[in-house]
């Protein structure tokens, strides 16, 4: 269990992190003048793509400068401020705002270090149903490249051929590639059912509950490999992409009543035992142990071949909270509100939960089209 790796992090280091008031980016509320379209990866014309996956690689080749310890770049950066909080941004009430926040912040570097004026993509799951070695957003000439056909698993061809990351999960570093495992099983769960049974949900804690399950699961399990590890995943470039979908999922959900549901949030602050989800359930039934247990919302369908006596394990997700992240989330007590802080380990400000509720202003800017 890498439980006590958060501790041995050290209560006042992270402290000092949530309370920042001098993060590297800064930015205002009233900066949002035009906001930033996003599109479907198949809408986006081939110029487009390729910008954007160079702008990706940019992110992977510009130094770090946020002062994150063993980070080499502005990609590390990112999966850092991922992996510390994985106990605190899943199965619970925050999971959707701190993604948001997250693919924000993401989109943010591109434009304000690599300079890339183009719209964000997002990955439509449903339509690759089937299909996932299929898709174009597996193109090698312009897309994400394909399978992961090198050794190890390592992604072999395509513009992240050989990608090396360097953060683990308990933060100590050593360089890995990035792997994938491709199979139509996982991606299984994004049909059409499943998700128009997520637009049906009636207050947050349902939406957030379905959308964390079997949708958030299957781009994760399709594409497996470090995908399909919770706190490795933003080293994949298509995590962006996956969880762009999951938002334009909230978000028309949002819209169906905007009024209730742009101030609309609950669920837990912390992910206890079984406890993180309404009613004491889980998204799939096996969590925090297995997420390819059989029943429940199945979140993770697990690849061909996968071991699901022995996946990887979650660590944290079921040990004491850490003090350093609960006492600075501001919430009052355990259920989230729009108060709750977002934190991203220096890279931008605070902000709140309230701060992302509506896309179309403040932080995030975006449009979806």
């Amino acid at each position: 269990m890498f439980a006590p790796v958060l501790l041995v992090l050290g209560v006042l280091p992270l402290i000092s992190c949530l309370s920042s008031d001098k993060p590297l980016y800064e930015w205002r509320a009233d900066e949002c003048t035009v906001r930033t379209p996003r599109k479907s990866w198949t809408a986006l014309t081939s110029a487009e793509k390729l910008g954007y996956l160079d702008a990706d690689l940019c992110l992977m080749s510009t130094p770090a400068r946020s002062g994150i310890t063993g980070a080499k770049s502005l990609w590390d950066e990112l999966q850092y401020a991922h992996i510390i909080q994985v106990p605190y941004v899943h199965f619970v009430g925050a999971f959707l705002p701190f993604h948001r926040y997250f693919m924000a912040i993401h989109a943010h570097l591109l434009k304000t270090e690599c300079n890339y004026e183009g719209p964000i993509p997002y990955w439509d799951e449903t339509a690759d149903v089937g299909n996932i070695n299929g898709s174009s957003i597996f193109d090698v000439e312009t897309g994400f490249g394909g399978n992961g056909t090198g050794a190890g698993g390592c992604i072999a061809d395509g513009p992240f051929a050989d990608l090396k990351l360097h953060f683990k999960e308990d933060l100590n570093t050593t360089e890995y590639c990035v792997t994938r495992s491709l199979n139509d099983r996982g991606l299984s769960s994004a049909n059409q059912e499943n998700i128009d049974a997520c637009l049906e949900t009636k207050n947050f804690t349902e939406i957030w509950s379905c959308l964390e399950g079997r949708p958030h699961g299957a781009g994760h399990g399709g594409v497996s490999g470090t995908m399909v590890n919770l706190f490795l995943s933003p080293g994949d470039p298509i995590f962006y992409l996956h969880h762009g979908f999951l938002d334009k999922l909230w978000w028309d959900w949002q819209a169906l009543d905007l009024v209730t549901r742009l101030t609309e949030i609950g669920g837990n602050n912390t992910a206890s035992g079984r406890g993180g989800f309404p009613g004491g359930g889980s998204p799939g039934g096996g969590f925090p142990g297995n997420p390819f247990a059989p029943g429940g919302n199945s979140s993770f369908a697990p690849p061909p071949g996968f071991n699901t006596s022995n996946p990887f394990p979650f660590p944290g997700l079921g040990g004491e909270p850490n003090k350093a992240f609960t006492d600075y989330f501001y919430d009052g007590g355990n259920i989230t509100t729009l108060n709750h802080t977002l934190w991203s380990a220096g890279i931008v400000r605070n902000i709140t939960i309230g701060d992302v509720m509506d896309p179309r202003s403040g932080f995030v800017c975006a449009e979806y089209l």
